[in-house]
């Protein structure tokens, strides 16, 4: 059996945009991931997905990539131990003034539907809530970029 670290490689070390990733018929990618939930838990997985978003993904580009492919992996429906620190790394990495239009929708979607799950938000309260208006993130990536 693979480890995990072998699995997240192989998943995560793709281009989610080419067009050769995972055709139609043939998501080798995605029922990899599936194989990766079945014979390991998400409280092993998650540590492991950080580590290589940490160490892996140096440019903005790879950390959009990463999400993108952590949404389709089907994981934005996992728990995540540490919400705040986990979305506020990752805008801290996409500078959204410049990066809007490939991520601001696909982060600000991520980040309310984890927060969501997590009870951290309520959007029927909060319809229009925005995650860089919180100061909860606000104060995670001014603690990344302290480091």
């Amino acid at each position: 059996m693979k480890t995990i670290d072998e699995y997240t490689n192989y998943l995560f070390n793709c281009c989610f945009t080419d067009d050769a990733f995972d055709p139609e018929d043939h998501e080798d990618h995605l029922k990899m991931s599936w194989e990766l939930f079945d014979n390991y838990s998400w409280e092993d997985i998650y540590p492991v997905w950080v580590e290589y978003l940490h160490t892996k993904c140096d440019t903005p580009e790879d950390v959009i990539n990463f999400v993108n492919l952590y949404i389709y992996y089907e994981a934005a429906d996992q728990t995540v131990p540490n919400p705040i620190e986990f979305i506020s790394y990752l805008y801290f990495k996409v500078d959204m003034d410049k990066y809007w239009d490939e991520a601001g929708d696909l982060f600000d979607g991520l980040a309310i539907n984890i927060l969501s799950k997590q009870g951290l938000v309520n959007t029927m309260e909060n319809p229009y809530y925005n995650p860089l208006k919180d100061e909860r993130i606000l104060s995670g990536i001014s603690a990344w970029k302290s480091i």
